[in-house]
């Protein structure tokens, strides 16, 4: 029997292969910054607390998620949405009681020495729960009991996220519940509905529920005569760094003598990465996850059920979401609210969550017999 016709060579031509391609070149960026990033801290490149060792590390780990994810037939965790769902509420809990304190956070839990945000991982698993309420056998599509329990599903994991406090990441869970809401065909006035409550929301959280720090990035970001020396202090060195980098930027030997920007290897990669590789470096990386974000919306528009539909689309609302909010507050455009690039930023639980997220995506194709994806 000629390879091609077999099973595995079947499933071959149903991968995605721009997909993966993008994700790959996200991810050497990501390891070329890491490189980068090291040798501006001054770090021995080849020791394993280095941040290019353990940006290695964690590629390698999302390369096998990926690739285990893919083979596996997505209908198992949708079988098991509900228990994957409680772990994830148990693990922020867990996060919250037992995490290791990073700059004031509790967003971390150490397993075997490495440093699990289990807020990165709530992000796939409450869109695997919503997508799966939202195509259940019984429902009624379009109504407010679409948007109750799909909103029911992110409260939670919602209200721990912000507690750590991870005010990045919870925004990411609402854009995914609006992304999918969108994609079920929720009627436009209860997400209108849903969208003037969560302003109403946002007004009484700025009392009771942000951290100073975390009101004076927003107030920096609004207030043009923000003291320069205080919280806008990150936003001038990005777009110093911005301005520097030029067309083509100052290459690899440059930034290893230029001082290091606040947080580069993660909130500030965009700005540390154009000034390395100029505009070109910058719109490179754009390009990448725009072609990423445009074969999401490709398999939502081509999938053959509903799950396939607002999974897909859930997935290209979370790239979008992260890439705009990153990429804005790195130009003073959006706010600081500590946002990663996807596989750019240095983020071990980052790359690994959407390597899995986006690998459910590649599974739906593979199993369900996606058409060519040149299509």
């Amino acid at each position: 029997m000629n390879r091609l016709d077999s099973p595995l060579g079947s499933a071959l031509r149903r991968v995605d292969w721009i997909a993966v391609a993008a994700v790959g070149l996200l991810a050497l960026t990501g390891v070329g910054m890491a490189w980068l990033n090291a040798r501006s801290y001054g770090q021995e490149l080849l020791t394993p607390s280095s941040l290019f060792v353990r940006s290695l590390t964690w590629v390698a780990l999302s390369a096998a998620v990926y690739t285990v994810t893919t083979l596996v037939n997505w209908r198992w965790v949708r079988t098991f949405a509900w228990p994957l769902y409680a772990a994830n509420i148990l693990l922020l809990i867990i996060t919250l009681v037992y995490g290791v304190d990073s700059g004031g956070n509790n967003r971390a839990i150490a397993i075997f020495g490495l440093a699990i945000q289990s807020s990165e991982l709530s992000k796939i698993l409450t869109l695997v729960a919503i997508s799966t309420a939202l195509t259940r056998a019984d429902r009624v599509g379009g109504g407010l009991q679409d948007l109750v329990l799909a909103g029911a599903i992110v409260v939670p994991p919602f209200l721990l996220v912000v507690a750590q406090p991870d005010l990045g990441t919870a925004l990411v869970l609402v854009a995914a519940l609006f992304g999918a809401l969108y994609l079920a065909g929720v009627a436009t006035r209860w997400v209108a509905a849903l969208a003037s409550l969560v302003a109403a929301g946002g007004a009484l959280a700025w009392v009771v529920v942000l951290a100073d720090y975390q009101k004076e990035r927003l107030l920096a970001f609004i207030d043009p005569n923000a003291d320069p020396a205080g919280p806008k202090y990150q936003l001038l060195r990005s777009l110093d760094a911005i301005r520097g980098g030029g067309l083509f930027g100052a290459g690899a030997d440059g930034t290893s003598i230029l001082t290091p920007l606040p947080v580069q290897e993660s909130d500030f990669v965009f700005a540390a990465l154009v000034r390395a590789f100029g505009a070109v470096g910058g719109l490179f990386v754009i390009l990448l996850l725009a072609i990423l974000v445009g074969r999401l919306i490709w398999h939502a528009w081509t999938a053959t059920d509903e799950f396939g539909v607002i999974f897909a689309g859930g997935m290209a609302t979370v790239i979008l979401f992260q890439t705009f909010v990153n990429v804005g507050m790195n130009l003073g455009v959006a706010p600081i609210t500590g946002i990663t690039l996807p596989f750019v930023s240095y983020g071990g639980a980052s790359a690994v969550s959407l390597a899995f997220g986006l690998a459910l995506v590649q599974s739906h194709r593979v199993h369900d017999g996606g058409s060519s994806p040149l299509m």
